[in-house]
């Protein structure tokens, strides 16, 4: 059926779909159910979920959701969201008083504990306040994780960087839920699975 449901092209499937849905765990319903087709992004879908945003509400986002101006308006209507951080997210280090990029790999090298917190400015212009919240993978899972990078590195003819394989060991979080309400070691298991691959 690739006319209704064209596939992601190359050599990959001609033809695939996705479900689009935001299930409400308080009442156990779906807010939102949709079948699209396999080559729409993720991220140009994530607009029709943030329309459902009520005050109060918190958005458990998967990783290929991630869009800046949408947990800004998540912010702005007085909910809240938890997400996976996208490596190629611009973050700022709300620390230090001139604004500056943050390094995580930098950062997570000093760390000696299992998990980590730090204030953060979200997107190079839209500047959202939120939480960088870090654990630390168990070893056999860190193995596995670099040992899939460095093969689809191979297959595509470069060396993943000392920066990416450090970043292996850990699951990074942004979120906006205050420390008051979710401390640093809620928001891992407020995300599913979130320490097991």
């Amino acid at each position: 059926m690739p006319d209704l449901f064209p596939g992601s092209g190359g050599s990959a499937s001609k033809a695939g779909a996705k479900i689009q849905a935001v299930w409400d765990y308080t009442s156990s319903v779906f807010g939102h159910f949709a079948l699209t087709p396999w080559n729409i992004p993720d991220q140009k879908y994530i607009d029709t979920v943030v329309a459902l945003v009520q005050k109060g509400v918190l958005f458990i986002c998967d990783l290929g959701d991630l869009k800046i101006h949408a947990f800004a308006r998540i912010a702005e209507a007085g909910a809240y969201f938890v997400s996976r951080l996208n490596p190629q997210t611009h973050i700022l280090d709300a620390d230090t008083e001139r604004l500056q990029p943050l390094d995580r790999a930098a950062l997570l090298n000093t760390v000696e504990s299992n998990s980590i917190e730090k204030a953060i400015f979200l997107g190079a212009k839209e500047r959202g306040a939120c939480r960088l919240v870090a654990y630390r993978l168990p070893e056999p899972i860190v193995n596995e994780r670099r040992r899939i990078a460095k093969k689809k590195a191979k297959k595509k003819g470069y060396t993943p960087s000392k920066a990416h394989l450090s970043l292996l060991a850990w699951h990074l979080f942004i979120t906006n839920v205050p420390c008051t309400i979710w401390k640093t070691e809620t928001i891992g298991k407020g995300y599913p699975s979130a320490l097991s691959n």
